[in-house]
């Protein structure tokens, strides 16, 4: 019967199976490079620009930058398995240390006017530049409160100064509010003070749409969704404005404009350092778009797996503290809005654990009212 079959078919069937063979070969070998060249492999360490740019420049040219290396004395590099973390560290040796942890797309260079303001006020600061942004490298896992604890570990424990056995207070400013809050849940002992400026982590989770959600679940694939984040972010001067309200709901969702990349004028027209009037948000957003390799991955990762919303669970253990949780908000801020920041945070802390304070400005208040800041910060403190 097979031999039968096999005259039946004759050569120009074998010819016809192996075209078909071929074919199929081919096709899977196309889709294969296809996925590899869309999907390559990740890199385990994104360099950051001092890697990538400042050994292309003089030192003229290094000072230009909105964002110069030596902008803060006591710069050091702390190289980790995880990449090199650009740190700064100055003040009374003797003095409140107090490490202090920026939002999610400025580098370090946001908390300036605070940070000068507590060592005029005797205090011993460290500053750090997340993973991804400033002169930090950026790790290609996700930036969830795991690895943002471990970036906080490798920078005090670079100090030649003990800072864990008396502890130290900690600062944080929008997402690094959410990082501060859940490190002090994590670490009590080892924090002696917590302030929260305009802070992430209890967002409400009526502010996202079901766009913004969908956006971020993984149904877009990773390079696309940083594509169209960086194409949001780097806009130049064309603004996609954020539009958001004190009433947001189901029916109105707010904040994902926010997790988009849409941006803000006010916020972005700040001037980050008074040292460098000519310098915007904007400006060192954009730098580290042009700049920065790992800069949109990082934003995109600290949505994703950091401290935005709903952890309560976390900040309920800050009540459980012998001290106070000293809460900055901004009157006008469309990012977190103060009403609500204040009933979930007593929810969740205790109102006697909760010391509340408001500035009459937006989100950008730890930039344009640093004094201001200074001066709350150090009444709680009794400095």
């Amino acid at each position: 019967m097979s031999t039968t079959l096999g005259r039946l078919l004759g050569e120009p069937a074998r010819h016809v199976g192996l075209a078909v063979t071929t074919s199929v070969i081919t096709t899977i070998a196309i889709l294969g490079l296809a996925k590899i060249a869309f999907q390559s492999p990740p890199k385990k360490v994104i360099r950051s620009p001092r890697y990538t740019q400042l050994p292309r420049i003089s030192k003229e040219g290094q000072d230009a930058l909105p964002y110069s290396p030596d902008h803060f004395p006591g710069a050091r590099d702390v190289v980790s398995p995880y990449g090199s973390i650009r740190v700064y560290e100055w003040g009374p040796e003797t003095g409140r240390k107090v490490l202090l942890i920026h939002g999610i797309s400025t580098p370090c260079i946001s908390l300036s006017g605070i940070a000068h303001g507590l060592v005029e006020k005797g205090c011993r600061v460290m500053l750090f530049d997340l993973w991804g942004r400033g002169y930090s490298d950026m790790v290609d896992l996700p930036l969830d409160s795991r690895l943002y604890a471990t970036e906080i570990l490798l920078a005090i424990t670079s100090s030649r100064l003990p800072w864990t056995p008396g502890g130290f207070s900690l600062v944080g400013y929008s997402l690094g509010g959410g990082i501060a809050a859940d490190f002090a849940s994590c670490f009590p002992e080892m924090v002696k003070a917590v302030v929260l400026l305009a802070p992430a982590g209890l967002v409400r989770p009526c502010h996202f749409s079901w766009s913004s959600r969908v956006v971020y679940t993984g149904v877009i694939p990773e390079r696309v969704l940083e594509w169209l984040v960086k194409k949001r972010m780097g806009g130049g001067k064309k603004y996609r404005p954020m539009v958001k309200t004190e009433t947001g709901d189901a029916n109105n969702p707010t904040t994902g404009d926010a997790l988009k990349g849409n941006r803000d004028p006010q916020f972005e027209s700040a001037v980050l350092s008074a040292s460098k009037p000519e310098v915007t948000i904007a400006d060192a957003v954009q730098w580290q778009i042009n700049n920065h390799e790992g800069f949109i991955k990082s934003f995109v990762s600290s949505i994703k797996h950091s401290s935005i919303e709903e952890k309560q669970e976390n900040w309920s253990k800050l009540g459980a503290r012998n001290d106070s949780v000293l809460i900055i908000a901004g009157a006008t801020d469309p990012v977190i809005i103060a009403k609500e920041l204040r009933e979930d945070a007593e929810a969740a802390i205790g109102p006697e654990k909760l010391k509340w304070r408001v500035i009459e400005a937006g989100h950008e208040f730890p930039i344009t009212n640093a004094d201001e800041v200074v001066a709350m910060v150090s009444e709680v403190w009794g400095m």
